[in-house]
């Protein structure tokens, strides 16, 4: 045989074999959603109470229960803190399942009650300077200081063991965007209210930074739609046009590229006119979808 001809299927074979001089080829990508929030995120929805084709499995979510990603499967699926409850991740998964065929991640994070301003801790107004080891979302000026509040560091601890669990599997999870549904509890007080949009607006900031993802794609409902509230949420008014003013959209000096607020305004509540109701939460959860397709094509 010709050497030259010997040569070439020499190194015909060696990168076939994947040999010296090639490039591994890239881990498949995990499309990564967090929805994180208070009671309204925690969700009252009701799984005995959705018609029988949302009560089947989500072919193409799948959901962290704390130890691993699990097919979302709306009668077995832990959802909620209560067995047979579910929030908004239902109908958002759903919402995305009908742009496209997945699979995609699902990380939920829910507080009940609890507050984003730092001057809360629990559901105590302590004062308005941030202070250590309080329970609430405020994420602090940076990752080392020490006002961090005690669930946005559980927070960024969940999706950070998330993550790795899917870089475990050999994949390579990018955060697509994240769902909010929180404020009831800031409404209670003014400074909270009133500073709401610029807390909610270094939330994003710090998670972005954190997580090494800036820029996320953000969707956060309106909270507190039925009028009058009652009377322990205060400046319901208030936060109401915190919230509308950070929206991307609205024209205001607030607005931040890349938030958008979705209404709740006809969405149906329980009797206690805070929690959305079945349909109220499968509704918050489409509506969820929907804006967040729409931004991610922004």
């Amino acid at each position: 045989m010709r050497p030259a001809r010997l040569l070439g299927l020499l190194l015909a074979s060696v990168l076939a074999a994947g040999g010296c001089g090639t490039t591994p080829a890239p881990a498949p990508t995990a499309d990564v959603y967090l929805l994180a929030g208070q009671s309204n995120m925690q969700g009252l929805g009701f799984v005995a109470e959705l018609p029988a084709e949302w009560r089947e499995p989500v072919a193409a979510a799948r959901f962290w229960n704390g130890e691993r990603f699990e097919p979302l499967d709306p009668e077995t699926t832990r959802l909620s803190t209560r067995p047979g409850e579910f929030g908004p991740e239902l109908g958002f998964a759903r919402g995305l399942c009908d742009a496209g065929p997945g699979p995609f991640y699902l990380i939920k994070f829910c507080r009940s009650g609890q507050a984003l301003h730092a001057g809360w801790d629990d559901n105590r107004w302590v004062g308005s300077a941030p202070g250590p080891d309080r329970a609430n979302f405020h994420p602090g000026e940076r990752p080392d200081d020490p006002a961090v509040g005690r669930h946005y560091r559980d927070w960024s601890s969940t999706a950070r063991a998330a993550l790795a669990a899917l870089r475990a599997q050999g994949l390579r999870p990018v955060l697509r965007g994240v769902v909010w549904m929180q404020g009831e509890q800031d409404s209670k007080h003014a400074i909270s209210a009133g500073s709401y949009a610029l807390d909610l607006r270094r939330l994003r900031e710090r998670l972005g930074a954190d997580l090494g993802a800036p820029d996320l794609p953000w969707v956060y409902g309106q909270v507190l739609p039925h009028s009058p509230a009652r009377e322990r949420f205060t400046h319901r008014d208030l936060i109401r046009s915190q919230m509308a003013a950070l929206d991307a959209r609205s024209g205001q000096p607030e607005a931040t590229p890349g938030m958008w607020m979705v209404p709740t305004d006809d969405m149906p509540l329980r009797d206690d006119t805070v929690h959305y109701d079945t349909e109220g939460q499968r509704r918050l959860g489409l509506a969820f979808a929907a804006a967040m397709l729409d931004l991610q094509r922004r």
